[in-house]
């Protein structure tokens, strides 16, 4: 059996990778510009940048025969139906943390800080996500899980990089939407949406199933 030694080890590198995944994906802050204007080019340029991660960085989360092989991730088409902007709706900074255990794929949970919430409307109908940053950062940490995952995109769940504006809102867009380090190997421990960030809507846009 693994010791709980090296699964702490193995859960240590695996956030480490997961944080440098996150920085090729990389959030933006709009400053003052419509964040919309030439949203398709920016797009294309952020998935050929993390198709490049995958196949030439020594901390791509791929295993070395999938390396070989790999011609680039699997995406929707680009739909900006899914960028939505809004507020987010921070809880104040003075008080108390709102501590959270969300699932690993690996069993034993670990603990965030609930720091907020994200409304949109789509399709006719309102939804809300929750927000959460790891302990000792500021860093916004927002996984979810929607009626594509299984079928279509990873069955733990994908997350979503948040874009936020001088204004005080930010861009949450779902064509961004990517994968765990869990879904390209399975030696990666990775949070994964607790159920209050289950949508029942299919969101059709941003990564698809690796497999």
């Amino acid at each position: 059996m693994i010791s709980r030694r090296l699964l702490l080890l193995l859960f240590i590198s695996g956030l480490g990778l997961f944080m440098i995944a996150s920085k090729t994906d990389v959030d933006l802050i709009v400053d003052g510009r419509d964040p919309m204007e030439r949203r398709e080019e920016k797009l294309k340029a952020l998935r050929e940048k993390r198709d490049r991660f995958f196949k030439e960085d020594p901390n791509s989360p791929l295993k070395d025969h999938d390396r070989k092989g790999f011609k680039g991730l699997v995406y929707y088409s680009i739909d900006l139906k899914y960028a939505m902007i809004g507020k987010i709706d921070l809880y104040p900074a003075g008080a108390k943390p709102i501590y959270t255990t969300l699932p690993t794929n690996k069993g034993p949970g670990r603990k965030y800080v609930k720091c907020g919430r994200f409304g949109f409307k789509l399709e006719g109908r309102k939804h809300l996500l929750h927000i959460y940053r790891t302990l000792g950062s500021d860093e916004f940490f927002l996984p979810f899980k929607d009626k594509t995952s299984e079928t279509e995109t990873c069955r733990e769940g994908r997350y979503l990089p948040i874009e936020r504006m001088l204004d005080g809102r930010a861009l949450i867009d779902f064509n961004r939407a990517y994968n765990p380090f869990c879904e390209f190997n399975e030696k990666f421990t990775c949070p994964l949406p607790p159920p209050e960030n289950w949508l029942d809507i299919a969101i059709r846009a941003g990564e698809k199933r690796f497999r």
